[in-house]
């Protein structure tokens, strides 16, 4: 991760993150879905610690953070650095112009090619923004509430973070 004034960006993938404020904002990107009763090749765990099967309702994400070490790390190279599991995170769908606020849970999509996605969803959270789960893709922006402050990188006259964090393996996240 590189940073030039108010942007993130990563070696590996072809989107920003925008300082601002308190907040890390990504536009003009794609979502796709993950987890839940209707995806083959999940068994629902999440690095989290959080169940997609146990807890369908969940409305959560996951996000490409780059934690060092590339090696053990298929998000390495991404423009968002890691942040604590359960940060909030408000993903606007382009399409619908709905908003969900969801809890960030899991750690993907991979760096392109293998992935094109910038952020994964539930499959609460994807169909709660009107995503069709056959299309598998939506076309939204998102804001990670209080990133930039975890980060030390805000602006100093921004308002206190949004942040909000509960205890990893705690109750499920609505």
């Amino acid at each position: 991760m590189s940073r030039h004034n108010n942007i993130l960006t990563g070696a590996r993938y072809p989107w920003p993150a925008t300082i601002d404020g308190n907040d890390l904002v990504v536009t003009g990107v794609h979502a796709t879905w993950f987890g839940g009763s209707d995806d083959p090749i999940d068994d629902g765990s999440t690095a989290s610690g959080m169940s997609t099967k146990s807890n369908p309702q969940m409305m959560g994400c996951a996000l490409p953070m780059d934690y060092g070490r590339s090696h053990h790390n298929p998000c390495a190279g991404s423009p968002i650095p890691k942040l604590p599991w359960f940060t909030s995170v408000v993903v606007t769908s382009a399409d619908t112009g709905i908003d969900v606020h969801v809890k960030l849970i899991d750690l993907g999509p991979s760096a392109p090619p293998q992935a094109t996605a910038a952020i994964d969803l539930t499959q609460a959270a994807f169909k709660a923004l009107g995503g069709k789960l056959k299309a598998g893709r939506l076309n939204v922006s998102f804001r990670i509430l209080g990133a930039a402050k975890i980060l030390g990188v805000s602006d100093p006259e921004a308002d206190p973070p949004s942040l909000v964090i509960t205890p990893n393996f705690g109750p499920p996240i609505s």
